[in-house]
């Protein structure tokens, strides 16, 4: 990699920008290939959606698949997007496989290196539309767009009132902020008490698996409502016990707060209730593949289900906004 940014000497972004840079290696040296139209799969996550390439397709594709829906619904068509956050850039590929020019930045210097080699090996037809990606702070973007999106990044910045600040003064006038973010506060142990079932009801049959240093907060004998409680935690901090937090500034901002921002400052075209559980719950799937399949695509179905039903709470939220309050 090139020398790094003048970014990682900032106190607050360096350290967060080291964070994915070791993320980022940890995965591609494992076979991580961060491209949803190519996934792979990948023993390294032993229970995220990125284990298999049905299980990203279920969650991360319809991810993207909402984005698409939304912008085609009210943005229109041939977009410029600033994708803030991009990571491995794989958000940022679908739109532009769509047609959008879309410029993905972030803050990891190795996730936009990696970002750069996906797209160079892209296959692109006559519908692509461009794709840039910069390691770059927010504060070093300049420009106009039509649209800025934040896919599960807003969360992250500390200071929400001034990356929206920020955001307002990168959109032209009548432009559009999309994002999708977490809102994990809003789940209860009801909820979770759901998820422990679920898993309870796999490991009985044999079909989950948990790793050696959670085991023992799934053993047989550990009641349901202790299961539940450990659940909500791994859900509310997205994180198993073992495991350390994604970078120091992640989960900066609640889902009420980042929405309590946005409706002030933009005019609310959309809000949408994303997924419960699925994230977090398919790839610890353990079955032969047909089996993997359709249990599979009925948790997804009844994650989509439950959620619209008001039966469970989501995890996450979309919201559109236009940029049209002086």
């Amino acid at each position: 990699m090139v020398d790094k940014p003048a970014h990682y000497d900032d106190p607050i972004l360096g350290p967060e920008a080291v964070a994915f840079d070791r993320r980022i290696k940890e995965r591609v040296a494992a076979g991580f290939v961060p491209d949803l139209q190519n996934a792979v799969h990948c023993e390294f996550f032993y229970k995220s959606f990125w284990r298999d390439p049905l299980f990203v397709d279920l969650y991360e594709g319809e991810v993207s698949r909402t984005y698409l829906r939304l912008l085609e619904q009210h943005c229109g068509r041939d977009l410029r997007i600033l994708d803030v956050g991009c990571g491995a850039g794989y958000i940022s590929l679908e739109l532009a496989r769509a047609g959008h020019r879309v410029l993905g930045i972030d803050i990891s210097a190795e996730c936009i290196d990696v970002a750069k080699n996906t797209c160079e090996t892209t296959i692109k037809d006559d519908h692509f539309g461009s794709l840039e990606y910069s390691a770059l702070p927010l504060s070093g973007v300049s420009g106009q767009f039509d649209v800025v999106l934040f896919s599960v990044s807003l969360h992250h910045f500390p200071d929400i009132d001034g990356t929206i600040e920020a955001v307002r003064k990168l959109l032209k006038k009548g432009g559009f902020l999309l994002c999708c973010e977490p809102c994990h506060e809003i789940w209860r142990e009801e909820d979770a008490a759901q998820v422990a079932f679920i898993r309870a009801l796999l490991e009985a049959v044999g079909v989950w698996y948990e790793p050696a240093e959670g085991a023992n907060l799934m053993a047989a004998d550990c009641g349901l409502a202790e299961r539940a409680r450990s659940v909500l935690v791994e859900y509310s901090e997205e994180r198993d016990p073992q495991e350390s937090g994604q970078s120091p500034n992640d989960l900066e901002q609640d889902g009420g707060t980042i929405l309590k921002v946005l409706r002030a400052q933009f005019s609310e075209l959309a809000y949408e209730p994303g997924a419960s559980f699925i994230y977090r719950l398919l790839g610890g799937i353990r079955a032969d593949d047909a089996t993997t399949v359709r249990l599979a695509k009925l948790l997804a179905a009844y994650d989509r289900l439950a959620v619209m039903r008001n039966i469970i709470r989501p995890n996450f939220f979309f919201f559109l906004g236009r940029h049209d309050v002086p």
